[in-house]
């Protein structure tokens, strides 16, 4: 180009401190004066007979190699815009509204994006410049939550709530975002839903629920999470003859609060481990049967929750074998709210619910789409999917004795660890 080489003689060429040539304000320098030729040019095909060009406005755009100056022609009569160039009213380019949406999403706040453009000479990016900027993620997360499900089943769901912190109402507090994860017929899972509600109560589950049923979401056979307040009797309500899944991992948690001293807790966990590593339903009922009775002997209490959460954390057992590592844990929730707290945690408190539902629903869609990838369930394993209501057959004589055997063996495995 003619201005490079105006430059070259002159010896006008961008030099860092080092001496080196700034390849970046090169760049830049050089889209600027391209930009401004080819305008130049477009308007110069629009001036005929009785038409003149009548100076310049000058327009600021924002690109991946820093801020240009656009000298856009002004005519006499009739108008021009370089509508192939940039968008009407944009002051910054796609790239670049694409490469900040990429980043807000993956965690980076608006505060701390203004900081890395300052360090890049990039551009002037406050963090309302940045919100503007990302505001068409609004789209894709509404897009999210209403999309319809006609047409399909989905007999497994799993339900969690996180917690980060938000401005509602000029005061920061913590806001339930309860998500649910389904697994569909065609053996996909996928964020079916979410939402930001002020309690984890039961008329807030049981609200997003119902959102839920509205949707499409049906044919539920068995809905897993933790013991969140409400949540069992909205289940209950909105999804009839579904059995609920307590999550073992949690139900282990609640059951280790129990025991103050070191060892104890210790042997009560290598109980409950023991027993949810067996396969075969009827050693699993008699072992956890034998788990309770000897964490009953070390605490009573801890005995008792246990005793009393057997029909729920066995529930998974009513399902297909090969279905039963998936279902009787929330670990596919678990994994994806680490996801929204990695990326939630930069922000520290957010502005307001909208904002906080934005980058959640952004996560929530990055995940989607990489689940798409990959297959979570055996489809055909779905085909004509029930659940066994029936009473369990009591286990044998040997098979109470293998549960005994067992456990005793996991308790003296771990006290001498």
């Amino acid at each position: 180009m003619e201005s490079i080489q105006q430059l070259l003689a002159t010896g006008g060429m961008p030099v860092r401190d080092d001496g080196t040539i700034d390849l970046t304000e090169l760049a830049r320098m050089s889209l600027e004066d391209m930009v401004n030729q080819i305008m130049d040019i477009q308007a110069d095909e629009l001036v005929g007979e009785g038409n003149r060009r009548n100076g310049y406005r000058e327009r600021r755009l924002v690109t991946p190699v820093g801020e240009i100056v656009m000298r856009v022609p002004k005519l006499r009569e009739g108008t021009y815009f370089p509508d192939e160039i940039v968008r009407p009213y944009s002051r910054v380019d796609r790239a670049v509204i694409a490469t900040v949406r990429e980043v807000y999403v993956r965690g980076l706040s608006t505060r701390k994006i203004e900081k890395a453009a300052d360090a890049l000479e990039f551009a002037s990016l406050s963090p309302s410049r940045v919100s503007r900027m990302t505001a068409d993620l609004d789209e894709e997360v509404a897009a999210l939550n209403a999309e319809r499900f006609d047409g399909m089943e989905f007999p497994y769901l799993w339900l969690d709530a996180t917690f980060p912190k938000c401005r509602d109402g000029g005061h920061v507090q913590s806001k339930a975002v309860v998500t649910a994860i389904a697994c569909g017929s065609d053996g996909q899972r996928r964020f079916v839903g979410f939402d930001a509600v002020d309690t984890e109560s039961a008329a807030s589950w049981k609200a997003f629920l119902k959102s839920l049923r509205r949707r499409g979401v049906k044919g539920v056979k068995c809905v897993t999470s933790d013991d969140h307040g409400g949540l069992v009797s909205a289940v209950a309500e909105v999804f009839p003859g579904a059995a609920w899944q307590r999550c073992i991992v949690h139900l282990e948690r609640d059951v280790a609060e129990w025991f103050p001293r070191k060892a104890d807790r210790a042997a009560a966990l290598a109980a409950m481990k023991a027993t949810f590593a067996e396969r075969d339903p009827q050693l699993v009922r008699a072992s956890y049967r034998r788990a309770c009775e000897v964490i009953g002997e070390i605490s009573a209490r801890a005995g008792e929750l246990l005793e009393d959460a057997e029909a729920d954390a066995l529930a998974y057992l009513d399902f297909p074998r090969e279905h039963h590592l998936r279902l009787r844990t929330n670990n596919v929730q678990e994994r994806a709210n680490e996801e929204i707290k990695r990326r939630t945690k930069v922000v520290g408190v957010f502005p307001s619910t909208e904002s906080l539902m934005r980058l959640v629903g952004s996560v929530l869609v990055d995940v989607n789409e990489e689940w798409m990838l990959g297959q979570f369930m055996d489809a055909s394993s779905l085909v004509g999917l029930a659940r066994d209501t029936g009473e369990p057959e009591p286990p044998s004589a040997e098979v109470v004795e293998l549960a005994r055997t067992r456990i005793a063996a996991a308790i003296e495995e771990r006290r001498a660890a």
